[in-house]
């Protein structure tokens, strides 16, 4: 089952280099219990929930919206559509913008690499497949091709490695690029 509000709260905490006691005590709650939120065990309050969100900068609408997916049995959370470009309004994708490195600045393979992987804004997906040598040795991914793999297709939902290597090769038709 997807733990939507636990990643971001994992993701969010880890940005600001916190434990989950110092994150805690920012919203009257034990580390334990941030603990059992990330994890998914626990789901917080639609209250506790929105006070977080706003602080992560996502916008109300879409905070209740992943609240109420949280709660849905597995088999009708795909009904609810959150990262579905319509959802995310103006101001939200210019503040989750200034927070997304830009990997086409790095020119240093090695030190995109390691970029990547210490990235918290990048889904887990998406770091797995960066994080193997054949995509690196065989495909070559540029700077602007990671951009466009996080922006526009880490938002559709959780990937695979095949599925990434798909993007990839979209990507790279609309480029006029050859594989």
């Amino acid at each position: 089952m997807e733990n939507i509000l636990g990643e971001e709260i994992y993701q969010s905490r880890t940005a600001l280099g916190l434990t989950q006691d110092q994150f805690g005590a920012k919203y009257r709650v034990t580390g334990p219990a941030i603990f059992k939120f990330e994890k998914g065990y626990v789901k917080p309050s639609l209250d506790l929930w929105l006070k977080m969100a706003k602080d992560f900068e996502i916008h109300e609408n879409r905070a209740v919206l992943m609240w109420v997916r949280s709660r849905l049995p597995e088999e009708y959370q795909d009904l609810i559509q959150i990262q579905d470009e319509a959802l995310i309004l103006p101001e939200e994708k210019k503040g989750r913008a200034s927070k997304r490195k830009d990997y086409s600045q790095i020119t240093n393979r090695d030190e995109m690499r390691k970029t990547i992987q210490k990235d918290e804004m990048l889904a887990k997906e998406l770091k797995n497949f960066l994080k193997t040598e054949e995509v690196w040795a065989i495909y070559k991914p540029t700077g602007k091709e990671i951009n466009t793999l996080r922006d526009r297709f880490s938002g559709l939902g959780k990937g695979n490695a095949e599925a990434y290597r798909e993007a990839l090769r979209v990507i790279r038709m609309f480029a006029g690029k050859k594989m």
